[in-house]
């Protein structure tokens, strides 16, 4: 049924503005002397890393505009550099070979075809997304914004880093210089820990020879495969946000592009030297925001490094759950009250809000609201927008708040005294006033009524107006800064509805709109509040910092840039040099298939009486494969002496061994000895050599069945 939700707000008001001045006491209830507002493990120090970045803000603040700082942004500048680097990718097939013989000289040749600017740009456009994206993860994290309904958000968020790491991994890898070959071997000392492959694969990095064109190609599949997985973890990223910003607006787009332009064309991404697998001790720039895990995986074992990687993944992964302290109140809605204007359900910031066919209440209206426990992050927001007092947080329901202001304001009534009003949001500056929940009086505000509400947003229209009707001379609302809103949208909301630009709005025939002052304060801003409220009771308003103008903060903007430009390219160009033995060292690999061995006994009777019948016989022979066994001289001594047993789970495959010995440089006469019979003493396959060891590079003895001995 259509009808006039503006007019029927109205008329809610007027009824409630005509009631008797002195209200009923407000409800009880567990939280009704404060805000509901989720409690986290560790609250204090998270609380200090959010007053550095509230810090940080209020730096750049005084130079910068809003639009163009990208700390307040920074979820939508990593997907925009994302998007940069996703274009930029798809530009480089057509110069890339993926080929382990070619792969190195098709990137060596795209300065020649205008190309190199390019792959510069996909390189720091990549860094950049992982700099911004961990930015927003820690800040998310200091601003205990990932309890309740925001675990999805906090958990994909994770894993989309994951991934986008995981394709920057792989990308290293497909240039097949020596920062490829850390990669590469890396990769293979920690899958090798599992039992997936029956050959292991960091054999196929021992030489040159040995690297494998189709494990190449598969590496470069999975590096264009895993972005689309990316993309959904990023769009459960935003699942359960109205109105997500996917991308940054025109002026920050500008200055990401900028500066990611600048500094590709400053700072040219280049190849270090071709890889060389027999290598010792190689020198290459670390891009610290994908490479970072080779100081693990140059040292640490494989049991280690799966350590690190289990423990610090359920660690962060679980993080909603095991710092959470108390759960977060959801919104619920009274479908009595409930007069189906859609309202709420239009102004919640985490699509909690659906409408749903009626089940009680006022008959004549086919929908009602019904609030989803599951998204629902406690911001009250919906509070603010409902005329009927319909929808709300149990504990802390609009009404009650009401007649509580109400009441203050009728004590002083009646003491012939002056009263002013202030709400401030929880996660505000106001947040560091010292409140009595019950008379809201606030010893840093003598004089004043102060409410602690969850978020600005909470605030309907009519709680300013009532109690500026009835007897109070001011009202001032401490809000976070737009930008930062702990709960994305309530600022704005609030906004709007002050203008009278969104319903519920403030009717301006009613109360003097300048009557009620505004002003954003982070955490860090208690004295702004103090001197706002001493202007308001000098007679003055409250007050707005001026803004940069509009030509200093594109200088400003620059400049930031040319700092975050010049950090990222200082922070892939970190010197590192891989871990080396004192000496040389000598590496033998091989891969055989011992022979078959029978071995045959008589049974028992009452072994055979255990058969059925037609498989009774008088002897049993079992079949299995011979062990390998290798022995490894120097100088004529015995350095390995050592037996491997067939692989598989029958025990019947390959054997595979891979043994590394440790020697000075210089000349030794090297014999290798492989057996593969029962006996002892039989050595079946044998190469000897006199071999120079130089301490630059490692000499190689690979067998193969088919192929015999080889030396690299």
């Amino acid at each position: 049924m259509a009808f006039d939700s503006t007019a029927l707000g109205d008329a809610i008001r007027d009824a409630e503005a005509d009631e008797l001045p002195s209200p009923p006491p407000p409800r009880g209830g567990p939280l009704a002397e404060g805000v509901p507002a989720p409690r986290v493990r560790g609250e204090r120090i998270l609380r200090v890393g959010e007053r550095g970045f509230l810090l940080l803000d209020r730096a750049l603040a005084r130079v910068l505009p809003d639009a163009l700082n990208p700390f307040l942004q920074t979820g939508a500048v990593a997907i925009t550099s994302l998007a940069v680097a996703t274009v930029t990718g798809v530009l480089l097939l057509f110069w890339y070979s993926p080929s382990v013989t070619h792969a190195y000289s098709s990137l060596t040749d795209l300065s020649r075809f205008g190309g190199g600017f390019i792959r510069s740009l996909h390189r720091y456009s990549s860094d950049a997304t992982m700099f911004f994206a961990l930015v927003h993860a820690i800040r998310l994290l200091f601003e205990r914004r990932f309890v309740g309904a925001q675990w999805l958000a906090w958990v994909t968020g994770l894993v989309a880093v994951a991934l986008l790491w995981f394709v920057g991994w792989t990308g290293y890898w497909l240039v097949w210089d020596t920062r490829a070959q850390a990669v590469a071997v890396g990769s293979a000392h920690f899958i090798d820990a599992l039992p997936i492959f029956a050959d292991p694969l960091g054999r196929s990095f021992l030489t040159d020879a040995g690297v494998n064109t189709f494990l190449f190609f598969v590496v470069f599949f999975m590096h264009m495969l895993v972005p689309l997985a990316m993309g959904v973890a990023l769009w459960l990223h935003l699942a359960r946000l109205a109105r997500p910003r996917f991308l940054t607006k025109a002026p920050m787009t500008i200055w990401v592009v900028a500066s990611l332009v600048a500094l590709s064309l400053a700072w040219p991404a280049l190849n270090t030297d071709p890889a060389r697998m027999t290598a010792l001790g190689t020198n290459f720039d670390l891009d610290v925001w994908y490479l970072l895990p080779i100081l693990l995986t140059d040292r640490l074992g494989p049991g280690a490094l799966w350590s690190v990687f289990l423990v610090t993944s359920i660690v962060c992964l679980t993080v909603p759950w095991w710092m959470r302290r108390a759960p977060v109140e959801a919104a619920k809605v009274d479908p009595i009250r409930c007069n189906a204007c859609m309202q709420c359900y239009q102004d919640c910031p985490y699509d909690a809000i659906t409408m749903v066919s009626r089940t009680a209440g006022r008959s004549r209206y086919p929908l009602q609201a019904e609030v989803n426990p599951s998204k629902c992050v406690g911001c009250g927001i919906c509070a603010g927008s409902c005329d009927s007092v319909g929808v709300g947080l149990p504990t802390f329901t609009e009404e009650d708040e009401r007649n509580r202001i109400l009441g203050w304001v009728a004590e002083a009534s009646a003491r012939n005294e002056s009263v002013r009003l202030a709400f401030v949001c929880a996660h505000s500056a106001g947040a560091n006033l010292s409140i009595d929940r019950a008379t809201g009086r606030c010893s840093e505000l003598p004089g004043w009524r102060v409410l602690e509400v969850p978020c600005a947003g909470w605030i309907h229209p009519l709680t300013l107006e009532l109690p500026l009707r009835r007897g109070a001379s001011d009202a001032l609302v401490v809000t976070c800064p737009g930008e930062t809103c702990h709960f994305r949208e309530g600022v704005h909301w609030l906004d709007l509805r002050l203008a009278g630009e969104r319903s519920p709005s403030l009717r301006a025939d009613k109360v003097d709109r300048d009557r009620i002052h505004v002003i954003a304060a982070d955490g860090t801003r208690t004295r702004e509040i103090l001197d706002a409220a001493k202007r308001i009771d000098g007679g003055g308003g409250a007050g707005r910092p001026g803004g940069p103008g509009r030509i200093s903060g594109w200088l400003a903007a620059a400049l930031l840039g040319i700092v975050i430009a010049a950090g990222l390219g200082a922070s892939t160009a970190v010197g590192y040099r891989t871990p080396t033995l004192p000496g040389s060292e000598l590496v033998v690999s091989f891969k055989h298939s011992g022979g078959l061995s029978e071995n045959c006994r008589d049974l028992s009777e009452e072994e055979k009486a255990a058969l059925p019948a037609h498989m009774r016989r008088d002897r049993v022979c079992d079949r299995a494969r011979n062990d390998i066994r290798l022995r490894v001289e120097v100088d004529g001594a015995a350095v390995i002496e050592t037996v491997y047993p067939p692989t598989g789970v029958w025990g019947d495959g390959t054997s595979v061994g891979i043994e590394r010995i440790a020697l000075e440089p210089g000349e030794y006469d090297v014999r290798v000895s492989i057996g593969d019979s029962p006996d002892p003493t039989e050595w079946r396959f044998v190469t000897e050599a006199r071999q120079r060891f130089e301490g630059d590079a490692r000499r190689v003895v690979t067998f193969e069945s088919a192929e015999g001995f080889r030396w690299h």
